[in-house]
C-alpha cells in the first residue's frame, strides 16, 4: 500500500484527505518510484480549489511533479532505469502520493550534485519557462536588443525564466511582490534594481516606461505573463511590433480562503482584459495562450523540449520551504499567498 493525498470534490483545500491507496506491481514500461519530494505548483491550488480545466472528474491525487528513488522496474523492455536510481518525474496528477507506478517515459535521471529536494523543484517550472519562452516566444530568434518582461520573477518559474533569457542573451526586466523579493533577486540572480519592479496596480505603467527608458528600448519582444489583470493591458501596449505576450496563468484569480468566492470570480471574469483582433492586425502584435499540462499527451514532442532545454547549464533550483507531507493542506495554503522565493516542496518521511 501506497499513502496518497486524496480530494474527494474539488472546491475547497479542507477537503484535502490522505489515505492509503493500493500499490499494484509495475506493468511494462512502469518503474516504481519511491517519492522523496513533491513539487507544488498553481495548478495543483486552482485543481483542488475546483477552478482548473484540466482537473480530473471526481476524486483525485493531485501534483504534478515529483523526485525519489527507484524501488522496482516494471517487465520487459528496457525503461533505461534500475533500482536505486534518483529521479525526477512528471505526472498528469497523482504526485502527492508516497509512492508512484511511473510511466519511465515522464521520468529523468537527477543531474549531478543536485539534491532530490532541488530535483522535484525543476521539470514543470523549467519546461514551462523554456516552452513557454522559446517555443512560443521564440527567444533565441531575437537580435542584441531583445527585452523579455516577467512576471513573478522571485517564483519557480520566474527563476528558471531568468535562466531562459540569460542562455539566449535577452534582457529581463521583471515584477515581484515585495521589496524582500527584489532583494532576494539581487543577491541570488545579479539583478540589478533598474530590472526590477515592484508591482503595485497604481503606478505600473510609469514603472515600465523607466524601465525602458533605463535601458533604451522601445518596447518589450516578449511578455511572460501568469498573473492577468490589473497589468495585461498596460504590457500588451508596450509590445514591440511583432511581439508576443504568453499567457500562461491567472493568478489574479485566486480565491483568499479555503473556496472560491464564485460572485466574485464572475465579476473579475466579466472585467477581465479583452484584446481587439482587429487592432491586433494593424499593431502587429500577438497574445498566446498555453497550458503544459496539453504537453503530457506528446511524449515525442515532450522528449524533444526537454532534450533541448537541457542545453541550458541550469543552476539548482532555490528551494523557500519544505512541509512534511502530512501537512499537505498548510503547504498548500502557504503557496498560495504568494510569499515565497523560489519552490515550495512537501518531503514524503521515513516510515
Amino acid at each position: 500500500m501506497a499513502q496518497a493525498w486524496i480530494q474527494k470534490s474539488a472546491g475547497n483545500l479542507n477537503n484535502l484527505r490522505i489515505r492509503e491507496i493500493p500499490l499494484p506491481e509495475p506493468v511494462e514500461g512502469e518503474v516504481r518510484v519511491k517519492v522523496s519530494h513533491c513539487g507544488l505548483n498553481l495548478a495543483d491550488v486552482f485543481a483542488v480549489l475546483g477552478l482548473y480545466s484540466a482537473t480530473p472528474k471526481g476524486s483525485f491525487i493531485p501534483g504534478l511533479e515529483y523526485s525519489g528513488v527507484v524501488e522496482e522496474v516494471g517487465p520487459g523492455k528496457k525503461t533505461g532505469f534500475k533500482k536505486g536510481d534518483s529521479v525526477m518525474g512528471l505526472t498528469r496528477f497523482g504526485g502527492y502520493a508516497t509512492h508512484i507506478n511511473a510511466d519511465a517515459r515522464y521520468l529523468r535521471k537527477i543531474p549531478s550534485k543536485w539534491s532530490l529536494a532541488q530535483a522535484a523543484s525543476f521539470p514543470v517550472q523549467a519546461l514551462t519557462a523554456y516552452y513557454g519562452l522559446e517555443d512560443q516566444g521564440a527567444i533565441s530568434r531575437m537580435d542584441s536588443t531583445g527585452t523579455v518582461f516577467i512576471h513573478s520573477g522571485a517564483g519557480g518559474v520566474g527563476l528558471h525564466a531568468l535562466q531562459v533569457c540569460d542562455h539566449f542573451g535577452a534582457l529581463p526586466i521583471v515584477s515581484v511582490g515585495s521589496n524582500a523579493k527584489m532583494e532576494f533577486l539581487e543577491k541570488e540572480m545579479g539583478l540589478s534594481r533598474d530590472q526590477i519592479i515592484v508591482r503595485t496596480r497604481r503606478g505600473f505603467a510609469l514603472e515600465l516606461d523607466h524601465k525602458l527608458k533605463r535601458f533604451n528600448r522601445s518596447g518589450f519582444d516578449v511578455v511572460f505573463d501568469a498573473i492577468g489583470a490589473p497589468y495585461f493591458k498596460p504590457l500588451y501596449k508596450r509590445l514591440n511590433p511583432a511581439g508576443r505576450l504568453i499567457y500562461f496563468g491567472s493568478a489574479n484569480f485566486m480565491p483568499q480562503g479555503n473556496k472560491p468566492n464564485f460572485a466574485r470570480l464572475a465579476w473579475q471574469y466579466l472585467a477581465r482584459d479583452k484584446i481587439d483582433p482587429l487592432e491586433m492586425i494593424s499593431s502587429n502584435k500577438a497574445v498566446m495562450g498555453f497550458n503544459l499540462i496539453w504537453l503530457y499527451s506528446q511524449v515525442d514532442r515532450l522528449k524533444r523540449l526537454y532534450e533541448d532545454m537541457m542545453e541550458i547549464k541550469w543552476k539548482p533550483p532555490l528551494v523557500d520551504r519544505v512541509f512534511p507531507f502530512h501537512q499537505a493542506p498548510q503547504a498548500l495554503e502557504y503557496f498560495k499567498q504568494g510569499s515565497n522565493k523560489g519552490k515550495v516542496l512537501l518531503q514524503v518521511e521515513e516510515n
